[in-house]
């Protein structure tokens, strides 16, 4: 893959990281449509059947630091599947 492609991409990955956290410091203070729609008809929501082993927080700097370290996570999973993908088709070649 060509450099240019490499900084595009790397590019977007920033841009959609900066308007991901714009979107959720809007977004935040308004529920969803489900949140609504239970708060409309007077619907609680019940007991959770599971629950994750890390949590989001209360508040707005933790949901913000687990969303970086999520999207950091992801982007290394990324990269480091794109790099074990490119050394394969080049130890192909090289046969």
């Amino acid at each position: 893959m060509e450099k240019r492609y490499l900084k595009a991409i790397a590019a977007l990955f920033v841009i959609f990281a900066i308007g991901l956290v714009g979107f959720y410091a809007y977004s935040a203070m308004y529920g969803d449509g489900l949140e609504k729609v239970m708060e409309e008809n007077g619907v609680s929501e019940g007991e959770p059947v599971w629950t994750a082993p890390l949590d989001y927080g209360d508040g707005y700097g933790g949901s913000l630091l687990m969303g970086i370290i999520g999207f950091f996570v992801v982007m290394l999973v990324f990269v480091g599947l794109y790099l074990l993908v490119r050394s394969r088709k080049r130890a192909g070649h090289s046969q």
